[in-house]
C-alpha cells in the first residue's frame, strides 16, 4: 500500500521535470529571425557569388 502512495506522489514530480528539461533544450536550439536571415546570406555569398 505504501509503495502505490509514493509512485501517485513522485510520478508528476518525474514528468514535470522531464517536461522542463525538453523545454529548456528546445529553447536553447531555437533560432532568432536575424540569424537565420545572416546564414542564408552567407550561403548566398559562398555558393553564387
Amino acid at each position: 500500500m505504501v509503495m502505490y502512495h509514493e509512485i501517485f506522489i513522485f510520478t508528476p514530480i518525474f514528468t514535470l521535470l522531464i517536461g522542463f528539461a525538453v523545454f529548456r533544450i528546445l529553447k536553447k536550439r531555437k533560432r532568432s529571425a536575424k540569424s537565420i536571415y545572416k546564414l542564408i546570406d552567407d550561403l548566398e555569398k559562398k555558393y553564387i557569388y
